[in-house]
């Protein structure tokens, strides 16, 4: 009888103990990781299950080191990460988005306040999208950080995806160090920069696609590393801006701005990248010392959305499109070569030097490897009426001929000859290239 009221008495004992523990969330959608708290987010409140967070109706403070899943709709809301300098927590918090969409419309959706460490983990398979609001008071972008800041995939496939946009703020500010290691992340911003941090921003991985009307990609006191990822950047400004540095060291790399790659006061170094950098302002000031490169200064500004290819002995190198239009372009990549000639595409068409000449060779120059700078003197057929000259003439008989003039009188080589852009008809634009060469325009 004793025995039984003692097992009796164990059994309670192990199940009040057992109920005193807490019981910590596991992620199903992160297999291996324990989750300190799952927070919701909802226009009627957020909620968390676990531990470290404190809620007050629309905004969530976290307050310890740990891993805390995200997910949930909310149209105006905050996550904080907000450690008391007392506690000497040292470790990382972790930030899972797991199908988050917030907007903050009074602070950033996303405010790291205080902490040694936080990193934001895209949940593979899962899209998460953050706004920002018209009127900020103590914080100035989307996703905001006094402190050290990383970017990162969450699961083996890297497919996470995160859109930040922002209609009046910066996209995402860091006081301190920014880096970005993989996802898929775009930031669209209506009025700043894109993607700023302080002391430096470092990218290693993932595919980042920036649309910002002020700076692309920005430090404002020290670095810009890129060692890897694929980068496609339009920019109202610099489309990438360092100030003591900026340093190309791996990836590809497409950077489309009013100016393409800037560097305030340091030192700049292209090793290992593939670049596209295109201006409308001028040159980058950037020079590629390291690797081999290509500078590119049209007369005329060339549109956006035609490719420009290189060509190496006839076979294709290098190939990009810009997304804006630009008078100056530097492609630069580790395998180019003294070796072979090589040829610049615009779209369909030829690009020649201001002798005429389309063939160039990488050449040295002391211990760097550069190349001629080539100018946008189309090569085109514009001889209309087949005399050998192309004139105003042959740009009238084209215009008459596509306004279905009544007793224009043309042949079927005639008629080839007036597709000048060689898109498979003949418009007014065919007119305008022919005028625009007699011009010396392109």
């Amino acid at each position: 009888m004793k025995t039984k009221a003692r097992f009796l008495s164990a059994a309670v004992c192990c199940a009040v103990l057992t109920a005193a523990m807490p019981v910590l969330p596991v992620s199903a959608e992160v297999p291996g990781e324990t989750m300190t708290a799952v927070i919701t987010l909802s226009d009627s409140g957020i909620t968390a299950a676990g531990d470290n967070v404190s809620v007050e109706g629309n905004k969530a403070t976290i307050t310890a080191s740990g891993s805390y899943e995200l997910s949930g709709t909310i149209s105006d809301g905050q996550i904080a990460v907000n450690i008391a300098d007392a506690t000497a927590d040292a470790g990382t918090v972790k930030l899972f988005f797991n199908g988050v969409n917030m907007t903050g419309v009074s602070e950033a959706p996303i405010y790291i306040i205080n902490a040694e460490n936080t990193s934001i983990n895209l949940v593979d398979g899962t899209e998460n999208y953050l706004y920002d609001g018209e009127t900020y008071t103590d914080t100035t972008a989307v996703i905001y950080a006094k402190d050290d800041l990383t970017i990162k995939a969450a699961g083996d496939k890297g497919d996470g995806f995160l859109r930040i946009e922002a209609a009046y703020h910066y996209g995402l500010h860091c006081n301190n160090d920014v880096k970005i290691t993989g996802g898929d992340i775009k930031i669209k911003t209506a009025l700043e920069d894109g993607l700023r941090g302080k002391t430096s921003v470092q990218i290693k991985g993932g595919t980042l696609d920036i649309n910002a009307e002020g700076d692309g990609i920005k430090s404002t006191k020290g670095d810009v590393i890129i060692t890897g990822g694929t980068m496609d950047i339009k920019a109202g400004n610099d489309a990438i801006q360092g100030e003591t540095s900026v340093q190309l060291l791996g990836g590809t790399i497409k950077a489309n701005g009013d100016r393409g790659l800037t560097c305030t006061a340091g030192a700049s170094l292209i090793s290992g990248a593939s670049v596209l950098a295109t201006a409308t302002d001028g040159p980058s000031v950037l020079t590629s010392d390291s690797q081999p490169s290509v500078s590119l200064s049209l007369a005329a500004e060339a549109l956006k959305d035609q490719e420009l290819k290189l060509c190496r002995d006839k076979l294709s190198v290098f190939k990009m499109t810009p997304d804006k239009q630009f008078s100056y372009a530097m492609i630069s990549m580790p395998d180019l070569a003294q070796e072979g000639s090589y040829e610049l595409l615009l779209g369909d068409h030829l690009l020649a030097d201001a002798a005429g000449e389309t063939a160039f060779a990488i050449t040295e120059s002391g211990a760097a490897l550069s190349a001629l700078t080539v100018t946008d003197r189309l090569i085109i057929d514009g001889d209309v009426d087949c005399n050998g000259k192309t004139n105003i003439a042959d740009a009238v008989l084209l215009a008459q001929y596509a306004a279905e003039v009544e007793g224009t009188a043309v042949t079927p080589e005639m008629v080839e000859k007036m597709d000048v852009d060689g898109d498979g008809f003949t418009t007014a634009l065919d007119c305008s290239l022919i005028l625009m060469y007699i011009a010396g325009l392109c």
